[in-house]
């Protein structure tokens, strides 16, 4: 009789264990309630205030690298397990890859430079080869229009156009002690800019202050980040600050389209750019020389655009 019992609770366990209704394996991921697959093209048209914007507006050799993050990203989220060194997954309320980095953010910040920047460069580099005035306002119409939103701003506040991403923080830029009032700088140059289109040498001179002002916005602004929340991961590596240090790492990403007008070239190489997707924060947190990939390429930036880490870092 006992081996007739034992045989029947051994059924019993077997069945029970082969029921699909049975709690998961602990080794098994946990499915994100929430998800959702995004699309490239659904991040940029996010750049609302760009009228029609699509991925057709990005620059192409930036494509591989945002299809790759888009695809990472969708990997990424499908799942809600704690993410840890080498394994990607939640920290906090937000999703890391296997290095620790935030990759929505290297999208969204990437896109400043791939679809905000690239635009305006090209657009500004035309106005400065331009022969007649027409052509030069419409070089300053475009380079507006991808940049703040708006054509032919009237008042400084149509920079802070919903999702424009550049003016937002160029406002944060303007507050700084370093560049206090950089938003009416760069509003002057287009003003003045328009007003001298018919003057070859001065629009030229203008469009030169413009572009100045604009990448000195994005290098600053990354470089606050970088500096800054690199030394903060190394005392907390949690999901808020591994969400601000990704974004500074989109923003140095994004000097890939930021151009040197007086040098005549790109204040980063594409090789250059990438690095800082590639950076892995996991080590980074652990390394307190002082001489990191982060604190040495904060320095470097800064040093590149004439201001310092400590005046970024405020």
């Amino acid at each position: 009789m006992k081996r007739v019992i034992l045989f029947l609770m051994g059924l019993s366990l077997l069945a029970v264990s082969c029921n699909d209704d049975d709690p998961k394996k602990p080794d098994e991921p946990t499915k994100n309630p929430d998800y959702k697959v995004v699309t490239l093209d659904e991040i940029v048209k996010g750049f609302k205030f760009i009228d029609g914007v699509s991925t057709k507006d990005v620059a192409k050799d930036a494509m591989a690298d945002l299809n790759a993050w888009v695809k990472e990203l969708n990997e990424i989220t499908k799942y809600n397990d704690a993410a840890e060194k080498g394994k990607a997954g939640k920290l906090g309320k937000r999703y890391v890859n296997a290095k620790g980095v935030e990759t929505v953010q290297l999208i969204k910040k990437g896109l400043i430079g791939a679809l905000q920047l690239n635009n305006f460069n090209h657009s500004l580099m035309g106005g400065v080869r331009a022969k007649d005035a027409a052509t030069r306002k419409k070089a300053v119409d475009v380079a507006v229009k991808y940049l703040l939103g708006t054509a032919t701003p009237k008042t400084k506040d149509e920079f802070k156009a919903e999702g424009n991403a550049f003016g937002k923080y160029m406002m944060s830029v303007s507050a700084s002690t370093k560049y206090k009032g950089i938003d009416e700088m760069i509003y002057k140059a287009i003003e003045n800019a328009y007003a001298n289109v018919e003057n070859g040498r001065a629009f030229q001179g203008y469009l030169m202050e413009l572009n100045e002002y604009v990448t000195t916005v994005v290098a600053f602004r990354g470089v606050h980040y970088l500096a800054g929340y690199g030394e903060k991961i190394r005392e907390n590596f949690d999901g808020e600050n591994v969400h601000e240090l990704s974004e500074g790492l989109g923003f140095a990403y994004s000097l890939r389209f930021a151009y040197n007008e007086y040098a005549y070239k790109y204040y980063l190489t594409p090789e250059e750019a990438r690095k800082f997707a590639e950076v892995n924060l996991w080590e980074e947190a652990k390394d307190k020389s002082g001489n990191s990939f982060l604190d040495k390429e904060s320095e470097r930036i800064a040093k590149m655009f004439g201001f310092t880490v400590a005046e970024a870092k405020q």
